[in-house]
């Protein structure tokens, strides 16, 4: 069901409840840690943190902790548990000891039944579509490139499928012709925070009742790969904004130049047709940008990040290289 929360703020600060719940959560991004703090705040029990082990990272494959953790170690919030496989044993007795009677999870791997069975209330994920949509593990991504102007979080009962719990409630979050990934993730971050808290008041006060997914409608969100942040050009211009929208950071969109390759930081698409060139032909170049015909419409460059230097504008990196109209994007 679709679901708007009261305000829950009372001169700035979630109002406290009695009737606490213990609760583990697991996770390994900052997207979770909104909800960790919105709980806590309620006067919930944080009874342990569940992430991933920690990696290595960058060109110096310095070993480094998950979000969370490093989050966790910062606020002095624990015990901190990193298994590296969800089945085992001795994990698997940690969590039982810790005699939680809710998980919950946020942006994290699935779990297997031995483990969401666990506590008395059941395991809850907070996920960042409005179920059945995007199912899988970039929602946010893939609502953005498909130009959706709405999404919205779900708070749903994990089972043994993917994402396909019944739900508890929805919140449905706007979005903006300008938002990017990280911004609209903000957001959500919050909704899921809000809408968690209003899951543990509902579970605690009772009667639940849950709403199974419409199989009809379901769509996936499968995860981003690199080779997708790859312009096609012969797509409208807006398709190609919203996908510059949606990859940010990561995989970024980029075309090629001359065998260079040129990273797209900003673009807008804008409302005239072209000229009828090849798609990815330079077509107009100015101060503002450099504008590219695309499927019978003109996306405008803004800012592009060259291959080893810094973001810079279109219209500056234009100048610099001695662009010319008629040159091509592949």
């Amino acid at each position: 069901m679709l679901y708007t929360p009261p305000s829950l703020l009372v001169d700035n600060k979630l109002f406290p409840w009695s009737n606490a719940l213990k609760f583990v959560f697991m996770g390994s991004t900052f997207f979770g840690t909104p909800c960790i703090e919105a709980l806590l705040k309620k006067g919930h029990q944080l009874v342990g943190i569940v992430s991933t082990p920690a990696h290595e990272k960058g060109r110096g494959q310095k070993i480094v902790d998950s979000e969370i953790v490093r989050y966790a170690k910062e606020k002095g919030l624990g015990p901190i548990l990193t298994p590296q496989s969800l089945r085992d044993e001795q994990f698997i007795e940690h969590l039982k000891n810790l005699e939680a009677e809710i998980f919950v999870v946020v942006a994290f791997k699935i779990l297997p039944q031995e483990v969401f069975t666990i506590p008395q209330k059941g395991t809850f994920n907070i996920h960042a579509s409005l179920l059945p949509l995007y199912r899988g593990p970039a929602p946010i991504h893939r609502a953005i490139a498909s130009g959706d102007t709405q999404t919205g979080i779900t708070i749903f009962r994990i089972d043994t499928g993917i994402d396909t719990g019944n739900v508890l409630l929805q919140i449905p979050v706007p979005i903006s012709n300008n938002d990017t990934t990280p911004q609209l993730s903000e957001r959500l971050s919050i909704a899921g925070a809000l809408g968690m808290v209003t899951a543990f008041d509902m579970l605690q006060t009772g009667p639940i009742v849950f709403s199974t997914q419409d199989q009809s409608k379901v769509t996936s969100a499968p995860k981003l790969v690199k080779s997708e942040g790859h312009i096609a050009w012969d797509k409208l211009a807006q398709q190609i904004y919203d996908m510059v929208r949606a990859f940010k950071p990561f995989p970024g969109s980029y075309a090629f130049l001359n065998n260079v390759r040129i990273s797209v930081d900003w673009a807008v698409a804008l409302t005239e047709q072209g000229n009828g060139a090849d798609p990815g032909t330079i077509i107009g170049l100015s101060a503002a940008g450099i504008d590219v015909q695309c499927n019978a419409s003109v996306l405008r460059i803004i800012a592009v990040k060259p291959e080893g230097k810094n973001i810079m504008a279109a219209g500056d990196f234009a100048r610099g290289r001695k662009l010319t109209i008629g040159m091509r994007f592949s």
